[in-house]
């Protein structure tokens, strides 16, 4: 078959620095083996690094067997700003200009956000008898109309109306509505106003199952050797990996690291690696705490040895509507490396985690909570290792990826053929 991906916030596998493949380039490279034609459309922006890939829209055919098209869309560094909404206008645009003289496709799996690009990808299936299928993975505009407060809210109102009505557009006019935890599925159909028919599932986020190059984990591990993360360490050693956004309680982990004493701060290191809104901020508040080291945006195989030398993982999470229905892909990363989790967030993260005796919890927002949570982590050190088959097992009841992937590829086959 001919399957077109549609969605523009990975990382490619051309990307510089060793990039991280997510879900849809994972997709891409498991349905071409599967003997699929694939083209992915994904944007000339790199979201994660801010970087522009190309001038103008760019199609290229990939060695991991499937054909890539960049999107011209404008360069953004702030990932809520107006310049990023013009970049996905432009973005859809593209698509709609150039998706007409491309071979039609047998089917589309289109990720949402973007909400103009899903828009456009339900718009040509429509009128080319194409099915398609509608990932969700954030809740826009849900979570755009947060940000917006006073007289901001009221300038918003024109647009978010706008994308609530391109929201149900393209719920309403789906062959199949999927997501990364059932939540998310029940709220797209809730606000599309659609009932759940049998081709509407969900498919948890999983990491990439490739394991890192040899050369690379050696290059990972005598970089981290230099930082003073080795794997004998006798420090407690948390670690959080990802964006470094606003929308993040970061500033109430780093202020709980710093809220502890001298001698418990020799005993402990929390790592954050990532760039973001927030990394400037951070780097003040945690200036000269050497426990605090904001190590920057990191390659794949870097993140693969840190999670594999630290003892618990950090997930600074706030607990609006868009995370508690929601299974971060950090989740699954951080279970699979046998890793305990540090959390202020409820929902089903807690309810996955506090059962199961995986889970160390603060008061979102509270440093000295944050901090006697440390304390709690530091103090039940020996029992970390003890935990590593929990975690381990609970990655492979939820999120294998070998199970998740090979399922939502049968499932788009499935959806093609009804």
């Amino acid at each position: 078959m001919r399957i077109w991906l549609v969605n523009t916030g990975e990382e490619i596998p051309s990307d510089t620095g060793k990039p991280r493949l997510l879900r849809t380039g994972i997709m891409a490279e498991r349905l071409a083996r599967r003997g699929h034609e694939v083209t992915w459309w994904n944007s000339t922006v790199n979201h994660q690094r801010k970087e522009q890939r190309a001038s103008t829209t760019t199609i290229a055919d990939k060695p991991e067997g499937y054909k890539l098209v960049l999107l011209y869309g404008r360069l953004y560094s702030k990932n809520v700003s107006i310049r990023r909404i013009v970049s996905h206008v432009q973005n859809a645009r593209a698509f709609e200009q150039l998706a007409p003289t491309m071979p039609r496709p047998d089917l589309i799996l289109c990720g949402y956000p973007p909400i103009e690009l899903a828009e456009a990808a339900v718009r040509f299936a429509r009128s080319n008898s194409v099915p398609v299928a509608v990932d969700f993975r954030d809740m826009w505009p849900d979570i755009i109309a947060e940000y917006a407060s006073g007289l901001s809210r009221i300038a918003a109102i024109p647009a978010v109306a706008y994308w609530n009505r391109s929201l149900r557009y393209s719920v309403q006019n789906a062959t199949a509505i999927l997501g990364v935890t059932e939540g998310y599925v029940d709220w797209a159909l809730q606000r599309g106003g659609r009932p759940r028919g049998p081709l509407d599932k969900a498919f948890h986020l999983a990491i990439n199952p490739s394991r890192p190059e040899r050369s690379d984990i050696l290059n990972a591990e005598r970089f981290w050797d230099a930082q003073g993360v080795s794997a004998d360490s006798q420090d407690t050693i948390g670690c959080y990996a990802g964006a470094l956004s606003r929308r993040l309680d970061l500033k109430t982990l780093v202020g709980g690291a710093m809220h502890l004493s001298e001698e418990e701060k020799s005993k402990s290191k929390l790592i954050i690696c990532g760039k973001g809104d927030q990394q400037e901020e951070l780097k003040q508040l945690a200036q000269g705490q050497k426990h605090v080291f904001l190590a920057g945006w990191r390659n794949a195989a870097e993140i693969h040895v840190l999670l594999r030398r630290c003892h618990y993982g950090t997930f600074p999470y706030r607990s609006t509507p868009d995370f508690v229905n929601h299974y971060p892909n950090k989740i699954g990363e951080c279970l699979g490396a046998g890793l305990p989790i540090m959390t202020g967030l409820t929902g089903l993260v807690r309810s996955l985690l506090e059962p199961r005796g995986l889970g160390y919890f603060y008061e979102e927002g509270d440093v000295r909570s944050a901090a006697d949570c440390l304390r709690r982590i530091t103090a039940d050190r020996p029992n970390l290792d003890c935990r590593r088959r929990d975690a381990i097992q609970v990655y492979h009841e939820l999120f294998d990826p070998d199970q998740i992937y090979d399922s939502f590829c049968e499932h788009l086959e499935h959806i093609a053929a009804a």
